[in-house]
């Protein structure tokens, strides 16, 4: 029972430690989505290869009990040392804190700091199955027995990780807890399994390397390591505060007399930063000839609500999603920068801004949205069509729209082009009147009234004087180069020229693609950026329905010259069902990121609820599995299901999407969301047993067949996690990675029943 209990353990310990990792890689990714595939990629792939290369190993050990020991003792290490790996990164490739880390550091960071880790994950899972004897005389149980108990670990880890340890513990602090856990039940094991008699010496060095960890805890070393490794993270910042929140990390720092703010390690604003602020709120403001009702996304505590308050209006909303970023300004800034949101006509909404104005029945005056570039899928929503028309509908007649991008004043490169006409184009299908002044920064004006806007700066300038406005940047001699007619026409030249641009919509984030392909250049990232050049819409439906052809034809070849290929074909759907329950989970991911915009928040939760569907579908299919008689039909049965899941995903997240109903959004939150996570890893996890029972036929060495399978079954996950999250969402959209999926498991289906006629058992 100890071994189960092992067994367990890895899962538990897997699923804590990815939870942990991956939101520490988010922090220094900058919350970028694209991390999450190159992470999972990574862990499964690398987990794929300690299960599948060492597999074989599980079997020839001789003293397999010990090994399984010192494993679990070395990883109780691992898991420290890769987070303070992960918290170097930056330095190691000699970059500042808040600076964007190109794709190619973000993949060999991931790759190699993941390996040691996964690796050994994966070896103990198949030195686990070996070690376990099962009474069961079918071979296959006793793995799917292993791959069930190893999942309700997971399930449970996901829970505790998600919901205790990271809101109340550090990361460093998970990660020591987890160790002495796997040391305690690894002198647990020995001391069941008769260890006594085959070396005391080595179950007392276990109970002495538990005690000096705990002492160390205790004492707080682990506690100043954590503290060392941040303050490290950071240098050159002086640290306020940091806090992990349900939305995301918040870190406050200062540097001479200035204040940042920075979300999941990407930098919000710096306080004070009196351009930015008049430039945001005056070049909106201005437009409008009396705005009294205001709507601010993002950016109140930075100054613009002060800014904001030099005009008469009548009342500012703010939204800021996350009310730790509130409470942190109103602790470290000084008094001065955070009194304005303290005033009567001020009111602070801690809600999702899309949901917010989905659901609101006020108009306003000028909308303004202060959150960045579309980095991330969470940003890029606030710059798609349909928010656009979103914000269309809460806006008085003659009201103003405004929003700011990275861009260039004297040169606009291709890829920065492609990036901002994305925008553009779509900013001007919703509204009749669109401006944009040029610069680093680039603002976008829109107005649904024709004519409602000017370039004019004698105009705004005049209003400026009406309002008794104290402006120090926002002036003439300013307006007089900003607004030259000669970089207006270069800019909205550029903006304007043909080309094939895809507009940016919610379920197709042309612009989050095409800032990655800016950032790309921008970064050096040559190779990447030629990747992303290549990998255009019509190249990557082509490369699909070829990959689609080859495995019809593989299939067919196999099944004429071996009559043995039914292993191999059930080999293909496990791959194939791995590729298809993760790509699945990532697109789960995206959409909720999309549709809600707190996925740091339930991303634990969502990962949690798709191992309970791998517990329960390996757990009740291994039960009945000797009843099987044609296996194979089953795991066709699982790609029809796949087929079918992938197809509705888009016509439900639309659905989603599109409602403004509170009731509504908050099932699919609550519900929707976690039940489709649920069934995906449910057909995955039914699966694995089944091909166990087609693969074990006369072969009894169950470390090398559980650490084939177990690693194709990773090989495919990491497939699907790697391709789905790096180019079919950013380069396909939703609803055209759902039909890739599709398409892949019925390619798979025409495989398996060329191969089940010659399937006799």
């Amino acid at each position: 029972m100890t071994i189960l209990l092992s067994i367990f353990l890895i899962g538990f310990t897997a699923m804590s430690v990815q939870i942990v990792i991956l939101r520490e890689f988010l922090t220094v990714f900058y919350g970028n989505e694209l991390s999450i595939g190159l992470v999972l990629g990574s862990w499964l792939i690398w987990g794929a290869a300690g299960s599948w290369a060492l597999g074989g190993f599980a079997d020839k050990a001789k003293s397999k009990l010990n090994l399984f020991s010192v494993a679990q003792v070395v990883l109780s290490f691992l898991i420290v040392l890769s987070i303070l790996a992960i918290r170097s990164i930056k330095l190691y490739f000699s970059l500042a804190p808040g600076e964007i880390i190109g794709f190619i550091p973000m993949l060999l960071s991931s790759f190699f700091i993941l390996a040691p880790v996964c690796m050994l994950l994966g070896f103990m899972f198949s030195l686990g199955c070996r070690v376990y004897q099962a009474k069961s005389a079918e071979p296959a149980q006793s793995i799917g027995a292993a791959y069930s108990w190893e999942s309700v670990g997971s399930l449970l880890g996901g829970l505790i990780a998600s919901f205790i340890f990271i809101r109340f513990m550090s990361s460093i602090d998970i990660g020591v807890a987890l160790g002495l856990l796997n040391i305690l039940t690894a002198i647990a094991l020995r001391h069941q399994r008769g260890a006594k008699k085959t070396g005391r010496m080595f179950t007392g060095a276990l109970a002495l390397i538990f005690v000096a960890v705990s002492v160390l805890w205790f004492s707080g070393t682990w506690g100043k390591l954590d503290e060392h490794s941040r303050n490290r993270q950071w240098q050159g910042y002086t640290i306020l505060g940091a806090k992990n929140s349900i939305y995301g990390n918040i870190m406050v720092t200062k540097r001479d007399s200035q204040y940042s703010f920075f979300d999941n390690g990407l930098h919000l604003y710096s306080v004070p930063d009196r351009l930015a602020c008049e430039e945001t709120v005056h070049f909106a403001l201005l437009e409008h000839k009396d705005a009294q009702d205001l709507l601010l996304i993002g950016g109140g505590v930075a100054g613009l609500i002060g800014e904001m308050l030099k005009y008469p209006v009548r009342s500012i909303d703010y939204l800021e999603l996350d009310p730790l970023i509130v409470e942190m300004a109103e602790k470290y800034l000084p008094a001065k920068e955070y009194e304005p949101l303290k005033q009567a006509k001020v009111s602070i909404y801690n809600l999702d801004g899309r949901f917010f104005i989905k659901s609101t029945h006020k108009k306003y005056d000028c909308v303004i949205v202060r959150l960045g570039d579309p980095y991330t899928a969470q940003l890029n929503r606030y710059y798609t069509v349909e928010f656009f028309k979103e914000v269309k509908r809460v806006l008085n007649r003659g009201g103003v729209f405004s929003f700011a991008l990275s861009s260039s004043e004297s040169y606009i490169s291709p890829e920065l082009g492609e990036y901002l006409r994305s925008v553009y184009l779509g900013l001007k299908k919703v509204f009749k009147d669109v401006l944009v002044i040029p610069g680093e920064t680039a603002y976008f004006l829109a107005c649904d009234k024709a004519g409602g806007l000017t370039y004019d700066y004698n105009i705004l300038m005049d209003r400026a004087k009406e309002r008794n406005l104290d402006l120090k940047y926002v002036r003439e001699y300013y307006l007089f180069s900003k607004l030259s007619p000669s970089i207006i026409s270069y800019t909205e030249g550029v903006l304007a020229e043909k080309g094939k641009v895809k507009l940016n919509y919610d379920f197709q984030p042309s612009a989050y693609y095409y800032n990655i392909s800016f950032w790309a250049a921008r970064l050096g990232d040559k190779v990447f950026r030629k990747i992303l050049q290549g990998a255009s819409f019509k190249k990557v439906i082509i490369s699909v329905t070829g990959i689609c052809f080859l495995i019809i034809l593989w299939g067919l070849v196999g099944t004429l010259k071996n009559k043995d290929f039914y292993k191999a074909a059930g080999l293909m759907a496990l791959m194939a069902g791995g590729f298809s329950a993760m790509s699945i989970q990532i697109i789960i991911l995206f959409s909720f990121q999309v549709i809600y915009g707190y996925l740091f928040y339930q991303i634990g939760l969502l990962l949690t609820v798709f191992m309970a569907g791998l517990a329960a579908g390996s757990f009740f299919i291994s039960i009945l599995m000797k009843h099987f008689k044609k296996p194979l039909r089953f795991l066709a049965l699982a790609g029809i299901l796949f087929s079918v899941l992938s197809l509705g995903l888009p016509l439900l997240f639309s659905w989603l999407s599109f409602s403004g109903k509170e009731f509504i959004l908050q099932l699919g939150a609550g519900f929707i969301f976690p039940l489709f996570s649920l069934f995906t890893g449910l057909i995955a996890g039914m699966q694995f047993p089944v091909v166990n029972k087609i693969y074990l036929v006369g072969k009894q060495q169950k470390g090398r067949v559980s650490g084939l399978t177990y690693g194709v079954d990773l090989l495919g996950s990491s497939f699907g996690a790697f391709l789905t999250g790096v180019f079919l969402i950013p380069v396909l959209g939703i609803t055209w990675s759902c039909f890739t999926i599709a398409a892949v498991n019925l390619s798979v289906l025409s495989v398996l029943n060329a191969a089940g006629r010659y399937y006799s058992r």
